[in-house]
């Protein structure tokens, strides 16, 4: 279908302007366009150098989001009826993050809207996927009970994907501390914080610091027991192992561009990865637990909803 093709479109390009957006703090270009609106130096094209490619490259691929998803919000309200109310949630959320991003720039990069805006933008992400995994070909009676017996399967391995979802939400809102309230390079040991070998200095920014280290470590751990949980519940469900199998090698990946990025005193290519790889691990995760929700028809539902409305002679 259209709209189940568009919404995985929106999804690749709302991972691909979540990336482009993680090189803006960096590069240390988040206030080179000192307009809160669509232009930068007064030109919606300006010259692309230095901070402005960043910067303004991020904008322009924002605005590419954005008519998108007004696309994706139309085709929903004229082919898919049920998905109204879903696609004009989608593009509420999008306004509402480029809102966050011209008060980012308005007054002077904010922490807890710069935070916000982060996490409002992995929030749109998710909600992308999980309208990906709504729009899809409506499932045969006999795809529907292979998902149901697949699912009795997995048992309570689901739960382990929950945990493993809020560790990396949490763990994202961490990281958009340590980011936006500049404590990336406040820890210089590896992996004490200090290289005189401290752990716990006395500024705030450095505990933050190490606290983030802290839940890299807690996530790299219910990861690794989540795809395990699930790998061994789930020997018919090969979309589901290859999850299973990446997500430990993901995030054994980011914990290594983490200390990497530490080491390097922030090299950009590494704080990208490593921004690009936490994600990579949302995506996985709300990805496997879309995977693993009850699937029915609209052929299904109709006959609860006919015996709550029966036809009057």
């Amino acid at each position: 279908m259209l709209e189940h093709r568009l919404a995985k479109l929106a999804a690749a390009a709302a991972f691909a302007l979540l990336v482009i957006g993680g090189t803006v703090n960096p590069t240390g270009s988040s206030l080179a366009c000192p307009e809160p609106t669509l232009v930068c130096h007064g030109q919606l094209f300006p010259p692309m150098v230095g901070g402005v490619f960043y910067e303004h490259g991020h904008r322009l691929a924002a605005m590419t989001v954005g008519l998108l998803q007004i696309a994706l919000t139309i085709l929903l309200a004229l082919r898919r009826p049920p998905l109204r109310r879903l696609g004009w949630i989608l593009l509420g959320l999008v306004i509402s993050q480029g809102a966050l991003g011209a008060i980012t720039v308005g007054y002077k990069l904010p922490w807890f809207v710069s935070t916000g805006h982060l996490l409002l933008g992995m929030s749109y992400f998710a909600t992308l996927i999980y309208t990906a995994f709504r729009t899809r070909p409506e499932p045969s009676v006999v795809e529907l009970d292979h998902h149901a017996r697949l699912r009795d399967d997995l048992g309570g391995a689901r739960r382990w994907i929950a945990v493993a979802c809020g560790a990396v939400f949490v763990q994202l809102l961490a990281g958009a501390l340590v980011r936006h309230l500049g404590a990336a390079m406040v820890c210089l040991g590896m992996p004490s914080c200090t290289r005189s070998g401290e752990w716990w200095p006395d500024a705030w920014v450095q505990d933050l610091h190490m606290i983030h280290r802290g839940l890299g470590v807690a996530v790299a751990v219910v990861t690794t027991l989540a795809a395990i949980a699930v790998y061994r519940r789930a020997p018919s469900w090969p979309a589901l192992r290859l999850l299973a199998l990446i997500a430990p090698v993901l995030v054994v990946a980011q914990v290594a561009l983490g200390a990497f990025t530490v080491l390097t005193v922030r090299a950009v290519p590494l704080a990208v990865a490593h921004f690009a790889g936490a994600a990579s691990l949302w995506a996985l995760w709300m990805s496997a637990w879309l995977m693993t929700r009850p699937r029915t028809t609209a052929a299904r539902l109709a006959g609860p909803i006919a015996a709550m409305h029966p036809v009057r002679a």
